[in-house]
């Protein structure tokens, strides 16, 4: 069973199957209780009615044979009629006897008749003469073949104080076979009941389950393609109107693809970065030096290769420092080392290095912030996100355009926010700036030569100090804004 579908279905199912078979038999239990104790009912209602004839007749049969001898053969008669007719009502018999249990008379639909033999179990009588009562469903101590439903109350006479001398007993029996075949129906129905429902449940549950496997079989094949390296298949959204777990996972699958297949695009990417980066300035440098070495470089050209040289060696080294930065970032392996400081002073002392690259662009800054801004944070990490920040605003700033830098305290927070002029973000990347390796040069085509790692950085450093950051870019301006504790 390593089906996720077939596990579930089968859970499921058995689920189902064992509370209709727990609600069923409680109810066909329920009913045939209920049938069985209205049964019981008709028959002590008719077993009273009986008791109360007999005793009646008892007594006013004695007082007629006192008064006119002969006279009670009459109403023996009617008596007898009497009881045959409520053992015809009850559909049963019959039985009267005396304290001992011996049979006076029994009554069917077909008549009442006196008997002179016979006795009846004597622990029912005892019963019935101790509880007043006497009911049973079974063969009444095996005095019947068959299962009965007995009733039996006593009868006697009354006495002239106003209480009552017990004559002997009453039993109405009626064959079981009646409440069995009810019994029976009833089962008969509820089980049909059951299938039919069971089978629409199954059918339901089978779609349901398929539904909800179906899914995640995509998600598996998908994540088997990404295993293979391709990343182009995704898992369609259901189709409901209502964002449920499963809606919610297959949303994040899918952007969780979209993020890795943005990372093998961005790594593919930096693979030929790098390698360009890397193969261009050291062929130039070998170039130059080979030049240099065998004498194709005059020595009064000397000096100016070898400034080139060196440029080309700075960029190569800043280059293995960011991602040597970004390796110690990742591994937390670089700590915060704590200290409290003028976030704003140091924010002009970038601004200063920048001073010459300003002037050669013919770029305008603004500065928006205050005299001093004490924070508590790790200087050298700060001062290298803000620095990227707004290395990054030079390079993609176009001659003659504006750089603003605004600072502020806001609710225990330094907010710093870095704007330039120039082209902006697509609306569609402007969510993976900060992504490793990311550069987005189709809409900000300047940056030739940065490796996508300053930005990351830059993130990295804020998040570490646990703060925010974000991007958004329009109407010719594009804007970092980050803020970060004061303490």
């Amino acid at each position: 069973m390593n089906s996720l579908f077939l596990k579930h279905f089968l859970i499921y199912s058995l689920v189902i199957v064992v509370s209709f078979v727990i609600l069923g038999g409680a109810y066909v239990a329920q009913v045939n209780r209920y049938a069985v104790e209205d049964k019981e009912n008709t028959l002590e209602q008719t077993a009273s009615r009986a008791a109360e004839s007999t005793s009646s007749f008892i007594e006013t049969a004695a007082q007629l044979e006192k008064v006119l001898p002969g006279s009670s053969v009459s109403y023996t008669q009617s008596y007898l009629i009497n009881m045959m007719q409520l053992a015809e009502i009850s559909s049963g018999m019959i039985f009267v006897c005396d304290l001992d249990g011996n049979i006076m008379y029994i009554a069917n639909r077909d008549g009442c008749y006196a008997q002179e033999s016979g006795v009846l179990p004597q622990s029912a009588v005892s019963t019935v003469l101790q509880d007043r009562r006497y009911a049973e469903l079974g063969t009444f101590n095996n005095y019947f073949s068959e299962a009965h439903l007995i009733v039996g109350v006593p009868f006697g006479q009354t006495l002239p104080g106003g209480g009552t001398n017990d004559l002997g007993v009453v039993f109405v029996s009626v064959a079981a076979d009646s409440s069995i075949s009810f019994f029976f129906e009833v089962l008969s129905t509820f089980v049909i009941m059951v299938v039919v429902v069971l089978l629409l449940t199954l059918i339901v549950t089978y779609f349901i389950v398929h539904n909800t496997v179906k899914p995640l079989n995509k998600m598996a094949a998908a994540a088997r393609s990404y295993a293979r390296g391709d990343f182009t298949p995704r898992v369609p959204l259901p189709r409901s109107k209502h964002r449920d777990e499963l809606y919610d996972v297959i949303l994040n699958f899918n952007n969780m693809a979209d993020s890795v297949a943005n990372i093998e695009s961005m790594r593919r990417g930096l693979i030929a970065n790098v390698s360009h980066d890397l193969r261009t300035p050291m062929t130039t440098i070998a170039g130059f030096v080979d030049g240099i070495l065998d004498g194709t470089i005059k020595p009064d050209r000397q000096e100016h290769y070898l400034r080139i040289i060196s440029e080309e060696i700075k960029r190569l080294s800043r280059l293995a420092n960011s991602m040597l930065e970004v390796s110690r970032l990742e591994s937390g392996e670089k700590g915060l080392n704590k200290t409290t400081f003028d976030a704003c002073e140091m924010v002009r002392r970038i601004i200063i290095g920048f001073e010459q690259k300003l002037t050669d662009k013919k770029i305008e800054v603004v500065l928006d912030i205050p005299e001093t801004l004490n924070v508590s944070a790790d200087h050298d990490a700060l001062f290298q996100a803000v620095y990227n920040l707004i290395d990054n605003a030079v390079k993609f700033t176009p001659p003659g355009g504006q750089i603003a830098v605004y600072m502020a305290e806001k609710g225990g927070k330094m907010q710093c926010n870095v704007q330039n002029t120039g082209s902006e973000i697509a609306p569609e990347n402007i969510k993976y700036v900060f992504d490793r390796f990311y550069k987005e040069d189709k809409s900000r085509g300047v940056n030739k030569t940065g490796s996508g790692l300053g930005l990351y950085i830059v993130k990295t450093v804020i998040n570490r100090h646990g703060g925010d950051i974000y991007a958004k870019s329009g109407d010719g301006k594009t804007e970092f804004c980050f803020s970060i504790p004061t303490s």
